[in-house]
């Protein structure tokens, strides 16, 4: 009997385990989720071109009389940037090289540049056939460090800071000439705003204009993701437990995901996703993106982000027009956050700010909502005198 409830007590800890990385994984400040097990449906290496899930999605949610077909969303360049400190970044291009305007795509926390595919593929479609004029803008994706196809660093440089220095590492190497348009998805957000304080004089000269989905300048470790008050208490008494495990001790992290596995992506699409006719493989498409980053690194990058305050980099996008979009339900962060972003983007009394709430969507709108995302990221660009016009 001993024995029995010593043995019903360990798997009833390792339960309690297992729920709270899931559910601190799900619930972290800017991400989805943490999750490998997924990588069992679709590889991590499928991603580097959208992959062949990327293909049947988009064939299901744009034109089906593209004339480029699945071609549209290929890169005509990859290429790989180092950072400051040695770290490999994985990189790819669509359009000229000396094109006038370049379009810099910054993903969020635990995805990877193929969560751009639907905006990929419309603009590099809308690039190819611009009304058969040589396009003179030009789409540069890369995956943040420690995601996707990207390297590692240390665990003491999984900072906002140093993804700042990431981007403009990227900007120095592969867009040092013309102008630049910077599009951030949640921590990609969070990188551009980084960047603004690191390189405030970038803004007005170099960088023409820039677009903040799904983000927060701030105070991400009081979310609530939805929960009740007393999960909402439960995750934030567990949480440390939760992410010296994911550091520590990776490989047991990674099987007790796999134990709740079908939990743990319910809870990712939940917090995704907010329409009801989301296609399930879309949300194994997410999974999948996360699938690609190894738990460890996620719980690096947690700190950095439930401490972020980036309240004083907004100044400098005061100079530019800014895009902030957000779903109206949006459960990782919520719409409060980029209203907020948008208040003090206005406080000046001379905003070129332009505030979009997409309805029914989640944290995940560019893949959930994408016509939506794209016809804003066009207007954006159609600003700065881009000629580009991608049809819906």
């Amino acid at each position: 009997m001993a024995r029995k409830k010593a043995a019903h007590g360990r798997g009833h800890t390792a339960g309690i385990v297992g729920a709270v990385i899931g559910l601190a994984a799900a619930g972290t400040a800017a991400g989805v989720a943490v999750s490998r097990i997924a990588a069992r449906r679709v590889r991590a290496s499928q991603l580097g071109d959208a992959g062949e899930l990327a293909a049947e999605l988009v064939a299901a949610h744009l034109r089906e009389d593209d004339p480029l077909g699945t071609a549209s969303r290929k890169a005509d360049r990859s290429a790989t940037v180092q950072a400051d400190d040695g770290v490999l970044l994985h990189v790819e291009e669509i359009g000229p090289r000396d094109a006038g305007l370049t379009v810099v795509f910054v993903h969020g926390y635990t995805l990877s540049m193929a969560s751009w595919t639907f905006q990929r593929r419309a603009l590099a479609a809308e690039l190819a056939t611009a009304n058969g004029h040589r396009p003179d803008v030009r789409l540069v994706f890369y995956d943040q460090r420690g995601h996707g196809a990207s390297g590692r660093g240390a665990a003491e440089r999984s900072t906002i800071e140093q993804l700042a220095r990431d981007l403009d590492a990227v900007l120095e190497a592969r867009a040092p000439r013309g102008r630049v348009v910077l599009v951030g998805h949640s921590m990609g957000g969070m990188t551009i705003m980084g960047l603004a304080s690191l390189r405030p004089e970038l803004f007005g000269s170099r960088v023409a204009a820039a677009a903040l989905i799904s983000t927060s300048s701030g105070n991400l470790a009081d979310l609530s993701f939805g929960l009740p008050e007393l999960l909402t208490r439960v995750r934030a008494a567990f949480f440390p437990v939760a992410a010296w495990t994911m550091r520590r001790r990776p490989a047991f992290a990674e099987r007790t995901r796999r134990l709740a596995a079908d939990l743990v992506s319910a809870v990712t699409h939940s917090l995704s996703f907010a329409s009801t006719d989301v296609p399930p493989a879309l949300g194994h498409y997410v999974d999948s993106m996360i699938g690609g980053t190894p738990v460890d690194v996620i719980a690096e990058f947690y700190p950095a982000l439930a401490g972020l305050d980036e309240t004083g980099s907004l100044e400098p996008l005061r100079v530019v027009p800014t895009l902030v979009l957000t779903g109206d339900k949006d459960k990782m962060i919520p719409k409060e956050h980029s209203a907020l972003i948008m208040e003090r983007l206005g406080r000046a009394g001379d905003s070129r700010a332009t505030y979009i709430e997409v309805p029914d969507a989640g944290h995940m709108v560019l893949l959930e909502k994408p016509e939506d995302v794209t016809a804003a990221l066009t207007a954006l660009l159609r600003t700065v005198g881009a000629g580009t016009s991608p049809r819906r």
